[in-house]
């Protein structure tokens, strides 16, 4: 009868016959192989996970390669040769910070002149958990909860913000941002607009085409001259709301700017009569902050000029808001306060094939000490300004402007202002049509 033990190196054999002597020499030898079993230093990948003691490493979603490869010494270097020894320090990392990761991983995106502070610094495993992680990348929790663990001033100010960059609450910051370095300040990805038209490609199309551009785009902070990139108290992440963010920019007389910008606050405040839009603090609603094809940014079109040949279509952006028959009418009952007895005069000045009157020759845009808009110290023609005299009575009114002698008008009784007049009302044959009924 005998029996076989078997070591991880040797196989000793146990005979029934054996005799004491012998038994004796077998255990000595037992014990022996089985002190060196225990203490011998083994592979330290089967020390680290399959003995038992790090069962935990591994096993989440995403490995890094040295652990699933088995390969633990590519990072941590035997100080001791029993492990535990209970005393720590039985291993060492190769190298230190960044230059452990470097051994493996290209440091070409970490050169850029721009860099992230942690990644500058060596400090990988700030975000990066060195053996798995349910993250990609092996990030230590989802990026933006990384990002403002350390970026706590945006983390308070987006849960009061009103509104908050879809790229944030859609993405994470690496839509916009590049983790470790870049060429671009604040670690963008690209420069400027180009970062905003990869998702903002409708107004791509329009900075491209746009004929009459809006400035701000194209100087110093572009898209943020006016929007604010993470969150804000206002709608489209704008950095002010409705007219002041306008007179950011056209609110003061600034010498030291050298594109010329009209400072429009200063032709509206005080004024007694302010066009409706701009009362709202409304100038979207006349111009495209983007730009467009039309002067002056506008959203239709609207002479520039003192003098412009009429055409069907020529103020329809006017007519928006305001009555078309202003100008389509020959005559008027109440359409407008401007006409004598039933003559439109609206009609009679700017519905003309050469040289029609616009709109701009007797109202300012924005604002004005005169009724109607009418500017009383009269209207920009080339260098000139136009004085307008206008005055009105209870039925009708009067103007003797720089282009035209003297004429009067009344909405009750029509007077005659031709040169053959005698001062008695002329006779006339107009019949107003009304528009049919809708």
């Amino acid at each position: 009868m005998h029996f076989d033990i078997h070591l991880k190196y040797k196989t000793l054999r146990y005979h029934k016959d054996t005799q004491p002597q012998s038994l004796f020499v077998f255990s000595l030898c037992l014990c022996v192989f089985v002190v060196c079993f225990i203490t011998l230093p083994l592979p330290v990948q089967a020390a680290c996970i399959s003995n038992g003691c790090h069962t935990e490493i591994g096993q989440k979603q995403f490995v890094h390669s040295p652990v699933a490869e088995d390969e633990c010494l590519s990072c941590h270097q035997k100080q001791k040769e029993v492990h535990p020894s209970g005393q720590g320090g039985d291993f060492i990392l190769t190298s230190k910070g960044g230059s452990l990761c470097f051994t493996c991983h290209d440091d070409t995106e970490f050169n850029n002149r721009y860099k992230h502070g942690p990644a500058a610094s060596g400090a990988c495993m700030t975000c990066h958990d060195p053996h798995d992680s349910e993250q990609k990348s092996l990030l230590r929790m989802p990026l933006q909860e990384i990002c403002l663990g350390c970026h706590s001033d945006f983390d308070q100010s987006m849960r009061d913000a009103k509104f908050i960059h879809s790229a944030i609450q859609k993405l994470d910051c690496s839509s916009c941002h590049m983790p470790h370095s870049s060429v671009e300040p604040k670690l963008l990805k690209k420069k400027g607009t180009e970062l905003c038209f990869d998702c903002h490609k409708n107004l791509k199309a329009k900075y491209d085409s746009s004929l009459n551009k809006h400035k701000a785009l194209y100087i110093e902070r572009q898209c943020g001259n006016c929007h604010l990139a993470h969150y804000s108290t206002y709608s489209s992440l704008l950095m002010r709301e409705g007219e002041n963010l306008c007179y950011g920019c056209h609110g003061e007389d600034n010498s030291n700017r050298s594109e010329g910008l009209r400072n429009i606050r200063n032709d509206i405040e005080d004024k007694e009569v302010v066009h409706g839009p701009v009362a709202d603090g409304e100038c979207i609603a006349c111009h495209d902050p983007h730009g467009n094809s039309y002067a002056s940014i506008l959203k239709g079109s609207y002479p520039q000029s003192f003098y412009a040949a009429y055409e069907e279509n020529l103020y329809d952006f006017c007519f928006q808001c305001h009555d078309k028959e202003l100008l389509t009418s020959e005559t008027a009952t109440n359409q407008t306060d401007f006409r004598n007895g039933d003559e439109n005069l609206h009609y009679r000045h700017v519905a003309r094939a050469q040289k029609g009157r616009t709109c701009r020759s007797c109202h300012s845009v924005h604002a004005s000490n005169g009724q109607k808009l009418i500017n009383p110290d009269g209207i920009k023609f080339g260098d000139w300004k136009i004085p307008i005299r206008f005055e009105t009575t209870e039925t009708g009114g009067s103007c003797m402007p720089g282009c035209h002698r003297g004429m009067s008008y009344d909405r009750a009784e029509y007077i005659d202002n031709s040169d053959k007049a005698d001062g008695e009302k002329k006779e006339r044959k107009i019949i107003y049509t009304p528009p049919p009924t809708k």
